[in-house]
């Protein structure tokens, strides 16, 4: 059995002073973001002290159940595709519907 897979689900943790507008904006944010990254899951976490409290803080989901019971660790993601993750994730417009087209 291949033990390696590629992450597909991301958390995403938003700076504290945007906390509230991302927690009402929730479902549309995790919309836009599966748009932009088709394939990717992603999940909007609650704000914890990690990362830095301006930035969004990106943090895929590692782990994955095999096939035999036991669980397995992803390849981690490239580090590019984590900037582009979190440059989406700034570009989003919280107040409005401007990103809600896919």
């Amino acid at each position: 059995m291949a033990t390696e897979r590629e992450v597909l689900e991301f958390i995403i943790v938003p700076p504290f002073e945007q906390r509230a507008a991302v927690a009402a904006a929730k479902e549309r944010f995790e919309n836009y973001l599966g748009s932009r990254f088709p394939g990717y899951r992603f999940r909007v976490g609650p704000f914890a002290p990690v990362g830095d409290d301006e930035e969004f803080s990106i943090l895929p989901v590692m782990n994955f159940p095999g096939d035999d019971g036991r669980t397995y660790m992803c390849t981690s993601p490239k580090r590019w595709f984590v900037q582009e993750i979190a440059a989406a994730c700034r570009q989003f417009d919280l107040k409005g519907f401007r990103n809600f087209a896919a």
